[in-house]
């Protein structure tokens, strides 16, 4: 007697696809979607590294980064990505990878693109064999506009530079981070200034300023401090005035009560009203650079 039976394998070739965000609109530094370098991490149910991928330098291209893997077909993986890190990232267990803190070396490090990451759970291979890996940006965008429609017609506010203070130097990579200790910010924040500002200074169609982008990493409620956007201008009024080499500021805390979240964009517009030195809509104002005009 004799038998033949079909026994089929019990794991098979995955393809792993890394889609990198969709840009939030066409923004020149940095940009949003590039990815120059990434990790892959595939771990089992057991928590177990079962498939570790670097690439160290990927050529600028349209198509999608990918790698396979030998996976147990309708077994559960934890599918871990980071991109434009910059280095290899070493991590042997998935604790030690869920812990793992990304640190920048200064704010406007993204010049080869903008760091992001991905934490899939449960990803199981299907009958397609193929899983696709969402990547989001680490950072999060400011867009800064100035409104001086209702200013009164006396008064010159002129934008010299902005500033992103208590800006956060590292993040959790594939978990809600926040700033936990002094070392875990840059002493100077994200900053633009001369002709970086010039869109502040000028009015579009609408009345209000062109939008200037300002970039940081997430800082979520419950950490030591609380990301803000300083704004320095010279001011003129026919009762006041800047002194020489000095500024007005207006300082605005980024989302109090909710926190700075990563991959999300904050339209944020100054809008001074009257005399200019009140202020409204969460606006703080340092006056003390101000003189009576003789």
């Amino acid at each position: 007697m004799a038998a033949c039976t079909r026994v089929e394998e019990p794991s098979s070739e995955v393809s792993i696809t890394l889609l990198a965000p969709e840009p939030h609109t066409r923004s020149g530094d940095p940009e949003e979607s590039l990815i120059t370098d990434y990790d892959l991490f595939v771990f089992n149910s057991f928590g177990l590294l079962e498939k570790k991928v670097y690439v160290p330098r990927r050529e600028y291209s349209s198509d999608a980064p990918s790698c396979t893997a030998r996976l147990l077909k309708d077994a559960p993986y934890t599918i871990l990505a980071a991109a434009n890190i910059g280095y290899e990232l070493r991590l042997g267990s998935i604790e030690e990878a869920l812990s793992y803190r990304y640190h920048m070396a200064y704010p406007d490090e993204f010049s080869q693109g903008m760091p992001m990451s991905a934490c899939m759970m449960e990803a199981v291979a299907g009958k397609d064999s193929m899983i696709e890996v969402q990547l989001e940006r680490l950072m999060s965008r400011v867009d800064l506009r100035v409104d001086r429609r209702s200013l009164n017609e006396d008064v010159s506010l002129r934008v010299l530079s902005v500033e992103v203070c208590n800006q956060a130097s590292s993040v959790v990579l594939f978990g809600e981070s926040r700033v936990e200790a002094w070392g875990q910010l840059f002493t100077g924040g994200y900053s633009k200034t001369g002709e970086q500002v010039y869109n502040l200074n000028h009015e579009t169609l609408d009345g209000i300023s062109g939008a200037v982008p300002l970039y940081l990493l997430e800082s979520v409620p419950g950490g030591l401090v609380q990301p803000y956007i300083e704004v320095k201008a010279d001011y003129h009024s026919s009762t006041c005035h800047t002194r020489p080499g000095e500024v007005l500021i207006y300082r605005f805390y980024i989302n109090e009560d909710e926190g700075n979240m990563r991959n999300t964009v904050y339209p944020i517009i100054l809008k001074p009203s009257g005399t200019g030195l009140e202020c409204q809509d969460g606006w703080r104002l340092d006056k003390s650079a101000l003189i009576t005009a003789f």
